[in-house]
Order: C-alpha cells, then structure tokens, then sequence
C-alpha cells in the first residue's frame, strides 16, 4: 500500500503563522482551492511541508477528510430536533466537538498538534461552500486565539472593519493581530492603523451613536468568532484592552435614515 500523500496549506505564510490544513491529495478540489485562497492559505511545497514542526505548542494543523456513514449521520442532525440551530459545540470523550449541521464535524483536542475536521458528501455543492467557510473561520479562531488574534464576523473598507452578523457576512471574517500589526481580510492585507475604527452593522441605528470605551470592549469581548466554553483566551483580553486605547466603535446608520438625511 502506497503511503497517503497528503497536500498542505499554510495560513498568511509570509508571516509565519503555525496554522495548517492538509487535504489528501485525491481530495483536493477547485472550490478548495479557491476558498483557502480567499483565506489567506498556501499550498506549500513538498520541502516546506517537511520543515513542519510539531514541536511548536502553537502549531496546529487540521485535517479535513470526508465524513464516515456514521459521522455523516451526526452531521445531517435533525430538524426535529436540533435546539441550537445550525451550529453546536459539545463536548465528546473530552474533546472539543463543533458540529455546523449538513456540513461538517470538527474535533479540537485541548493542546493537541492534531485537529479533525470531517465534511458531508455533498459539501462541493455552491451553496454548502459558505458553511464550509464558517467552519474554517471557526477553526483559525480557535487555532489562533492563544496569540491573541481577534476575528469578527465582516470586511475591511476605507481602513475601517466593518462588523456584521454572521448571517449577513455570507462566512467573511476580519482577523485582527495586534502583535504583527496586521488586519486580514478577504480583500488581503492591510497595516493595523494607529486609530482603530469599528463600525456595528449588526445592529443599525437611525442616527449616527458612537460607542464607549466600555461598550466596545465588551462587545469586542463577546462578538468574536471564537466559539468556547471558556470564553475569549486571557491573550485576547489583553489585545482588546491594547486596542480601545486607540479605538473608536459606533454604529452603521440604516440605509432608508441615510436617504432622509
């Protein structure tokens, strides 16, 4: 038996992050492909793929394969009885499960290298493409969480973020890392600025309100992309209290006031 070759991509590669996905060969496809792209992932090399340390306690590297008959049968839940609407979080034989349903299982084992991530037979269809992008920004959340990286739900535009509800993102998220000084985006790259500007479009008033200091670091608190039972990691309180220093969050004015203005 031939050993599985396996394809690797790393996440913003030029910045070092020890953020993995790997996909057998057989299993690779365009919209794979293109997706990982948009997320900021490169297919390394067979070379780079063997300078890979394990021994990093960041490292982290998920391995997506196709679900089993008895996974599949986890993933499709029912609608009956599904509580918690399309995602869930469990714990299973001590392991940290998320399950976005119809679309995939993924296991995040506690200080573990190795992460799981099993997808539905009918994921290369168009429209399970964007669960899939919501399950792959859910595992960077947590992959990079211990660094202090922030990730919300939204887009990047004329230098400031622009936060949304998941549903109105269609799965796009902004990454924050206060350390490197760098925003990512769909949209690529761009410099942390010196004054940080968040706008709410998740809730959108009449008038045009800005937020306290207060308001915007418990909403930056709570608002993250992150899924946990513990809540955000003490590297990303820090990195909340660092940015509302030199942070102002107001909220989007609503499309029909704009015309009234």
């Amino acid at each position: 038996m031939e050993p599985v070759k396996w394809n690797y991509f790393q996440f913003r590669k030029t910045h070092q992050y020890p953020i993995y996905i790997r996909f057998k060969a057989e299993d690779v496809n365009t919209k794979y492909t293109h997706l990982l792209n948009e997320l900021g992932f490169t297919l390394l090399t067979e070379l780079e793929t063997k300078k890979i340390s394990l021994e990093k306690i960041n490292t982290r590297i998920l391995t997506v394969q196709p679900a089993s008959a008895r996974i599949q049968q986890q993933i499709n839940g029912s609608d009956l009885l599904d509580k918690y609407g399309m995602e869930s979080l469990s714990v299973q034989l001590g392991t940290l499960v998320y399950t976005l349903r119809k679309v995939g299982l993924m296991g995040l084992p506690h200080g573990k290298t190795i992460w799981d991530l099993a997808l539905h037979s009918e994921i290369i269809h168009t429209d399970k493409m964007v669960g899939l992008r919501i399950m792959l920004v859910r595992f960077l959340s947590q992959a990079l969480s211990y660094e202090g990286v922030l990730s919300y739900w939204g887009t990047v535009k004329d230098d400031a973020i622009i936060t949304m509800k998941q549903s109105q993102s269609f799965g796009e998220a902004v990454f924050i890392d206060p350390v490197k000084k760098i925003i990512f985006s769909n949209g690529g790259e761009v410099k942390l600025p010196q004054h940080l500007k968040i706008i709410r479009k998740d809730k959108e008033m009449k008038t045009p309100t800005n937020m306290t200091r207060e308001d915007l670091i418990g909403f930056m608190s709570v608002s993250t992309c992150l899924l946990s039972f513990q809540g955000i990691t003490n590297a990303m309180k820090k990195s909340i209290l660092d940015l509302s220093l030199n942070a102002s969050g107001s909220f989007a004015v609503t499309e029909a006031s704009e015309i009234n203005l």
